[in-house]
This record gives C-alpha cells, sequence and structure tokens, in this order.
C-alpha cells in the first residue's frame, strides 16, 4: 500500500481542503461566531421582556438595537459561511478532478482501452457531488454543535431544572422520532 491509500478518506480529504486554509479558516470561523450569537438572542429578549416591558428599568431602543445588531451579526457570518464554504467546496472538487484526470491520462493505451469510461465519469462525478456537499454543509454542521452546547449552558444557567426534564425527555423524543422514519 501506499502512502495515500494507507490514510482514510477523511485525512485525504483535510489534506486537500487545508490547501485553501483562508477559506477553511472563515467557513468555520464565521459559522462558528454566528451560532454563537445566535445562541445570546434568547438571553437579549429575555432581558427586553423582564427588564424592559416588565420592569422599565431598561430602555427599549439599547435592548432592540443589540437584538437588530445581533440579526445583522448573524446576517454576516451566515454570508461569510456560505461564500467561502461553497468557495472551499468548489475549489477541493475541482482539485480531486483535475488530479483524477491526471491520473487516468497516466495510464498506457490499454490500460485506458480496459477502462468503462461511462461508469468511471459517472462514478467520479457523483462521489465528487457528495464530496462538494459535504465540504459546503460541514462548517454550519459543527456550528450546530457548537449552538446546542451553547444553548445547553444557557438553558442550565436560566433554570437547571428545566434543562433537567428537557434532557430527561430527548431520549424519548429522539426514540419516537427514530420510529416514525
Amino acid at each position: 500500500m501506499t502512502g495515500a491509500e494507507q490514510q482514510g478518506w477523511g485525512r485525504r480529504l483535510t489534506g486537500y481542503a487545508w490547501r485553501y486554509r483562508r477559506n477553511v479558516v472563515l467557513a468555520l470561523g464565521s459559522s462558528l461566531a454566528g451560532m454563537a450569537v445566535m445562541a445570546l438572542v434568547p438571553l437579549i429578549t429575555k432581558v427586553i421582556i423582564d427588564d424592559v416591558v416588565t420592569d422599565h428599568t431598561r430602555s427599549l431602543a439599547v435592548w432592540t438595537g443589540l437584538l437588530i445588531g445581533a440579526a445583522v451579526l448573524v446576517y454576516i457570518a451566515t454570508y461569510i459561511r456560505r461564500y467561502y464554504g461553497g468557495r472551499l467546496a468548489l475549489d477541493v472538487q475541482h482539485d480531486l478532478r483535475t488530479d483524477m484526470y491526471a491520473t487516468i491520462t497516466r495510464l498506457d493505451g490499454k490500460r485506458q482501452d480496459e477502462l468503462s469510461t461511462g461508469q468511471v465519469v459517472g462514478r467520479a462525478t457523483s462521489d465528487l457531488q457528495l464530496i462538494q456537499g459535504l465540504l459546503f454543509m460541514l462548517p454550519m454542521t459543527i456550528g450546530n454543535v457548537l449552538l446546542f452546547l451553547i444553548s445547553l449552558v444557557i438553558m442550565a444557567w436560566l433554570s437547571l431544572p428545566l434543562t433537567l426534564v428537557a434532557l430527561a425527555v430527548a431520549p424519548a423524543l429522539w426514540f419516537i422520532a427514530r420510529r416514525s422514519k
């Protein structure tokens, strides 16, 4: 086995993606930042309801501005994630296509004739589309995991008993969701 064959597909794909460090960092960083800001929105809403509407101890303009600012930040972070995540996916797909073409053209004429061209092209196209989708969606998926963790911390900070009830019910909901498919 050669070095490339011994590596898992994840490591090889990471190597291709890491050629575009800037796109990786911007897509992942903007996803994490956007989800972190999104997790803070319920806290801002809590202050608006508790301190602005009910107690009248804080200014509505400041907290409304923070809420609008959070929405703008989430929009900008989402735009950056989608733009650079898409660029990353397309750049890696291009590199993979180029490497595949180079590998096929290195074969001698007899080996090229043995290839089922339609099958190779069809398989390569579908595999590369899957990889493109994975690379495009991965930053958002990682961001959603962060959003879940931050949400758990905020829920526990606001009401530990209610958080424990929500966590206790979660396995039953997961089971019902799995059975309903």
